[in-house]
């Protein structure tokens, strides 16, 4: 084992630094082991400490930092560290290795812009291909046209049976050598055409080779931008010990790159015979190999679209409930068994079902949310169970519902405590019978998505005052995990404060640097009745509204400064602005004698502000 640290961004992008001198050290200051010189990284940001000297494994400890520590994108305070972890400090992106085998990216060779006139070294021939005038002559040789042709169709069948882009070059490169007596060779792809960064391709004759083949950029360069052969025989006086083929991959839209072929003495130059069977042959590997470029760049888009859409939501914490929620999703997610989650308000049983969804086999299948409180009674059955066309007055066409468009996904019931009674009946017995029938319908359609369900509400006092039907009850809990409430898990606040922080930050497009020591300690002691809803919403109230990189206090909304302004050092302004609201609401309801109502409508404001004044000023109900 050999770990290691690479940086694949930032201003350190391409360093290796090997775990020699554990533990490793990473800041802002240079006497850390990894001196990073960006603002928003702290003095001693984290280090890198083997966990035990029997283990050699590794883990990441956050030292404090302001702007926090992720990996794998996710917050961390301590973390043991796995092969292939990534780790974000700031700006600068690393990647964590062990294993010997790894790969290293190879950098990417940056082509110059320049003329064929402006290329230095030995001279090169540039060959025009020509179509020819008419048929061939009898007298050409009939073995060698009947080779290439049988080449041609080898090649042709090849490349249209593979999808993959590094084997079809691997494959390519084969078959062009049982023609061209070529030693090495190589696809050249111009992966980025506003950086012109190169993706290489290689291959030899030498199954045993050590060496990578060698490319001549001007070459590659001269052939790209004319798209047109060129040429290089080899000549030890001028410093060229290669014969050197270069030929463009000229495709539909653009050329895509270039095939490069070297052959050493005492082999002969390349032939013209040579040049027009590749020039076919490149005609026909470039059409495939933009398509299957264009094919691997869309699927990669349509991935970053899905995550957007349904992100894989990791339970963001580290304290002992947030590790019980974790272990709870691992073990269920592989089941298809109903999950009920109950929870309060804001505590995130969406992001549990998410998580359980993305952890399980149905991971790429839909899933679908639907929030049972928030839609018309009249229109529930309609969007569980979809419509037939002329169901109902206005029912223009057939209407898929939840549940068929759930497919073999998962199903979110959240709010299933305020379903009508009604609902019920018919929800239990799609979970029955796993089947349904559209409204105005009369042909059973398989419902065959899992089904998970939340609720905020006690299910068990619903069933005492039948609110809630106790065989559905039955049916939903058959297994049950409870989200704890924040305030229960405190611990975890700092780092969702970051990742909510570097969320915002990202979205709005505002640099971040971290959260000050009075800030965080505002959000530790308060008492987050709307839970980790209301903590994103406070951390992105400060995002937007903040004029700095850091989140200050007073950035945090009022009712935070209300309720704690007198543990902030020095907050002369909040204090005299909050003894004021105290002064006034006091005088009001003394005047009131108590009756809030009263009070409210003498100070112009609505009774529930009045009361929540008195509870974050800590006024009692009975003041007079």
């Amino acid at each position: 084992m050999n770990p290691r640290l690479l940086a694949i961004s930032g201003s350190t992008s391409g360093v290796r630094r090997e775990l020699i001198d554990a533990p490793l050290t990473i800041g802002r200051l240079e006497t850390n082991q990894l001196c990073l010189n960006d603002p928003t990284v702290s003095r001693t940001h984290c280090t890198i400490k083997p966990i035990s000297e029997q283990s050699g494994q590794y883990e990441l400890v956050d030292l404090g930092s302001r702007s926090g520590t992720f990996v794998n994108g996710m917050p961390v305070l301590r973390r043991a560290l796995d092969d292939g972890d990534t780790i974000r400090i700031g700006a600068a992106d690393f990647l964590f290795l062990t294993r010997e085998s790894d790969a290293l990216p190879v950098p990417a060779l940056p082509i110059p812009r320049r003329r064929a006139s402006d290329l230095s070294g030995p001279s090169s021939q540039t060959t025009h291909i020509k179509p020819p005038a008419g048929l061939p002559a009898f007298s050409i040789e009939v073995g060698r046209m009947a080779r290439d042709l049988a080449a041609l169709f080898r090649i042709s069948s090849v490349i249209n049976s593979i999808r993959d882009s590094q084997l079809l070059q691997r494959e390519l490169l084969q078959l062009i050598f049982e023609v061209v007596p070529a030693d090495e060779g190589a696809v050249v792809l111009l992966t980025d055409f506003e950086e012109e960064t190169l993706d290489i391709c290689s291959w030899t004759r030498q199954s045993d080779a050590a060496t990578a083949i060698e490319i001549q950029r001007d070459l590659v360069h001269q052939a790209f931008w004319e798209r047109t052969p060129i040429t290089r025989s080899a000549d030890p006086q001028s410093g060229s010990s290669h014969n050197i083929l270069c030929l463009p991959l000229v495709a539909i839209e653009r050329t895509i790159g270039v095939l490069y072929l070297t052959s050493a003495p005492p082999a002969p130059p390349f032939l013209e015979e040579h040049i027009n069977f590749l020039d076919s042959v490149s005609r026909i590997a470039a059409v495939t190999l933009e398509n299957i470029l264009a094919l691997d760049s869309l699927r990669t888009e349509n991935s970053q679209l899905k995550k957007q859409l349904n992100p894989v939501t990791n339970l963001v914490g580290e304290s002992r409930q947030i590790r019980q929620v974790s272990e709870f999703v691992s073990r269920v997610a592989q089941s298809d068994s109903t999950v009920l989650i109950r929870g309060e308000s804001g505590t995130g049983k969406e992001v549990v079902a998410r998580s359980i969804h993305q952890s399980s086999p149905r991971s790429e299948r839909p899933f679908i949310a639907i929030n049972c409180a928030a839609i018309p009674e009249t229109l529930l059955e309609s969007e569980l169970f979809g419509h037939e066309k002329g169901a109902y007055t206005g029912a223009l066409g057939m209407r898929k519902g939840k549940l068929e468009a759930a497919e073999d996904g998962t199903l979110f019931l959240d709010e299933i405590g305020e379903l009508a009674p009604p609902m019920q009946a018919k929800l239990l017995r799609v979970l029955q019978q796993r089947e349904f029938e559209r409204v105005g319908g009369t042909h059973s359609v398989a419902f065959r998505a899992r089904v998970l369900a939340a609720t905020n509400k006690n299910l068990e006092q619903a069933i005492k005052s039948n609110e809630f039907r106790q065989d559905l009850y039955y049916r939903l809990n058959v297994v049950s995990v409870a989200v704890p409430p924040l305030r229960e898990h405190g611990e975890d606040i700092p780092l969702l404060a970051l990742f909510f922080a570097s969320k915002y930050a990202a979205k709005n497009k505002r640099p971040f640097k971290g959260i000050s020591s009075e800030a965080r300690s505002l959000l530790m002691g308060y008492s987050w009745p709307g839970n980790v809803r209301e903590l994103e919403n406070a951390i992105e109230h400060a995002i937007v509204l903040g004029l700095t990189d850091e989140i200050l206090a007073e950035d945090l909304p009022n009712v935070i400064l209300e309720e704690q302004s007198s543990k902030l050092a020095g907050a002369k302004y909040h204090d005299v602005l909050n003894q004021s609201k105290k002064d006034l609401l006091v005088n009001a309801l003394r005047e009131a004698k108590g009756n809030y109502p009263e009070a409210a409508r003498s100070l112009g404001i609505h009774p529930k502000y009045l009361h929540r004044l008195a509870r974050n000023l800590n006024l009692k109900s009975d003041s007079t």
